[in-house]
């Protein structure tokens, strides 16, 4: 089963934007275009040093890079070269999903999907 669904997905175009399902992580996406990917992160969340200085709570991002598909496999490399946790496409209900290496194995396992994975098009 798992086989005919990589391979019924390889034939969907992976690009668009993943938004989280629900509401608790809106602001977080990433988008995939022609091979390249662009990953922003948000939280509403301030942490604040022992001077009372605002911390970076994500650093670095957006994230730009370039990615490849091998199967359901999303593999990102950033733009300075460091490859990043693979992710994995999914296709479930008619909508399509990008997991976490940790969501996957438990789709795999379970067939239930994550709540608040990211989702094409969004919720």
């Amino acid at each position: 089963m798992a086989l005919i669904a990589a391979l019924l997905f390889g034939c969907v175009s992976h690009d668009g934007i993943y938004l989280p399902e629900c509401v608790a992580y809106e602001g977080s996406s990433i988008k995939l275009s022609d091979g390249q990917f662009v990953w922003e992160r948000f939280t509403d969340s301030v942490v604040l040093d022992d001077a009372g200085n605002v911390v970076n709570q994500h650093p670095g991002y957006p994230l730009q890079g370039s990615y490849r598909v091998a199967g359901q496999t999303l593999y990102l490399e950033t733009a300075a070269g460091k490859s990043l946790p693979n992710m994995y496409l999914q296709h479930h209900n008619k909508r399509h999903y990008l997991l976490t290496a940790e969501q996957f194995a438990a789709w795999e396992q379970t067939g239930e999907l994550a709540a608040c994975a990211l989702v094409l098009g969004g919720n």
